[in-house]
């Protein structure tokens, strides 16, 4: 593929015994800064609706050139499958290409859900990482995740005549979330009392990334979504987490809610918003 300024070709190197590929869209003037798209799992380097692919294109043709690449054991690459917590070779490879490919000194690491995630992971352990760009971060945990679940989808049919007439009908059954929002309310009081480990409920990975993030001395873009659980959960993290709240409120750190947008942005819309929002932040790098 090309367009006016820059071209997409693929790309293959080589992550410990195995060999992971990719698709390199490089702009004729490349600037300084690239950026790895990493990708949320399980899926491979296009993404959802060809978000990936368009994304890709629209910063080569802004002169930033990217890498868009299969972890291993994923797509078209070589290896066993890894998860998101522990692709950190993978990461550091796919680094490397892109500075040895397009000629730029400084990387910027895009993310959308758990790619975030590792964004945050790692970002600290590498000096040629720039800056972050992160969209909806994956924080899934017992303390908050229920009580969102139940204000994001079942609140709202406790609105009106027609959804009343669906809950009393049956239509609707309310006794799975209120199920578990109040066994996970429990298991959060009672790691707070001594009779269970609080840390137990929450995956240890979030305290990873909080540790990682705290790490990270440049810029960070946030981009959540209005419509989506996943942004709704970071969110709800933040707001009772002094560690986070300090993290997310320092200066270098942007975040942008995208009005009405689900998880992955699939309307061009709200696409192209992510596009001109990541163009603009890395530009002003």
């Amino acid at each position: 593929m090309k367009g006016a300024g820059w071209r997409e070709q693929g790309a293959v190197f080589q992550c410990g015994d195995n060999r992971l590929t990719g698709i390199l869209a490089l702009p004729d003037e490349s600037a300084a800064v690239g950026v790895v798209l990493l990708v949320g799992g399980p899926q491979y380097r296009v993404g959802s609706h060809r978000q990936f692919t368009l994304l890709c294109r629209d910063l080569a043709a802004a002169n930033i050139p990217s890498l868009r690449f299969d972890y291993s054991g994923m797509g078209d690459s070589e290896g066993d499958h890894r998860e998101f917590y522990d692709v950190e070779e993978d990461l550091a490879a796919a680094i490397d290409a892109l500075k040895l490919a397009s000629g730029v000194t400084r990387v910027v690491l895009w993310g959308l859900c758990d790619a975030a995630s590792t964004a945050m992971l790692y970002a600290h352990q590498h000096a040629d990482v720039s800056g972050l760009v992160l969209l909806n971060p994956w924080v899934h945990g017992d303390e908050y995740s229920a009580k969102v679940k139940f204000s994001h989808y079942y609140r709202p049919l406790l609105k009106g005549r027609e959804n009343w007439s669906r809950l009393i009908s049956g239509e609707v059954d309310l006794f799975p979330a209120m199920k578990e929002f109040l066994g996970s309310s429990a298991r959060t009081v009672a790691g707070l009392i001594g009779i269970t480990s609080a840390a137990a409920s929450r995956h240890s990975f979030v305290q990873q990334m909080l540790k990682g993030f705290g790490q990270f001395d440049n810029d960070s873009l946030i981009i959540l979504s209005e419509d989506d659980l996943t942004a709704r959960e970071f969110s709800s993290l933040v707001e009772g987490d002094k560690a986070w709240q300090g993290l997310v409120g320092r200066d270098g750190v942007q975040t942008v809610t995208i009005a009405g947008a689900d998880h992955t942005f699939s309307s061009g819309t709200w696409m192209r918003e992510v596009s001109n929002l990541t163009i603009e932040w890395i530009k002003q790098r």
